[in-house]
């Protein structure tokens, strides 16, 4: 009798280490979501257009009072003709464009909280890029500062977006200053998931994501535990 109360004891000093390593498991695979990206996108024109693309902060996890930050091109065959601010922001400062055109500075505050904690996909700002030749402009994006709500200093991740320019015969400009192939019927075209997603987020704010993240080794290694306890409790029996 004391050796299968041994076992048991064991048993259940296993369990709790499976637990906590699953535990381990999903709060790193939370945390590796929720680290917040400057990201800026990517757009297509045609020699001599403008494209319009927009810097994007990937998740707000604590809010978003304010931020700071420099976006440059790396191609003097393009100048950055401007930029502007979504409404989501009540205070933002001129653009700064640099006398070359090759860079812009950005600064904006959230007095009225409109970046709440949690939010996803926040625009930050609009820059309208021209273009020369053909040829690929990559646009970088620098943060200077940026604060969470209650004044928390953040520091998120950049990630570098290109301007694609091309003078093919099959592409024809949207309205916004990107290419789109004439020779696809947009009319006749399901509406995919991004379509939906991005109509989501067209107010400068995305959603609060809900979902919940449990890795694949974390389910494993609670299944395991689960196991071993019904196992020993039908020995005791």
């Amino acid at each position: 009798m004391p050796r299968e109360t041994d076992r048991f004891r064991i048993a259940i000093v296993g369990v709790l280490v499976l637990t906590l390593g699953a535990s381990a498991l999903t709060g790193a695979a939370a945390a590796q979501t929720d680290s917040p990206t400057i990201r800026v996108e990517s757009a297509t024109v045609q020699p001599g257009e403008t494209a319009t693309v927009d810097v994007v902060l990937t998740s707000a996890p604590n809010g978003l009072a304010g931020y700071a930050i420099d976006l440059s091109v790396g191609n003097s065959n393009a100048l950055i003709e401007g930029a502007s601010y979504p409404d989501t922001f009540g205070l933002t400062s001129e653009p700064v464009v640099s006398e070359d055109g090759s860079s812009v500075t950005l600064e904006a505050a959230d007095l009225d909280e409109q970046v709440q904690p949690g939010s996803t996909d926040v625009v930050l700002a609009t820059v309208e890029v021209s273009s020369g030749m053909s040829g690929d402009i990559t646009l970088s994006v620098e943060p200077l500062q940026f604060d969470a709500d209650g004044g928390d200093s953040v520091n998120p991740a950049s990630e570098s977006g290109t301007v694609t320019v091309t003078a093919g015969e099959d592409t024809a400009s949207t309205d916004d200053g990107t290419v789109a192939d004439s020779s696809t019927d947009r009319s006749t075209a399901p509406a995919s998931d991004a379509d939906d997603a991005d109509a989501d987020t067209d107010a400068g704010v995305g959603t609060t994501s809900t979902e919940f993240a449990f890795p694949a080794g974390g389910i494993v290694l609670t299944v395991l535990a689960l196991t071993l306890v019904a196992a020993f409790a039908a020995r005791r029996r």
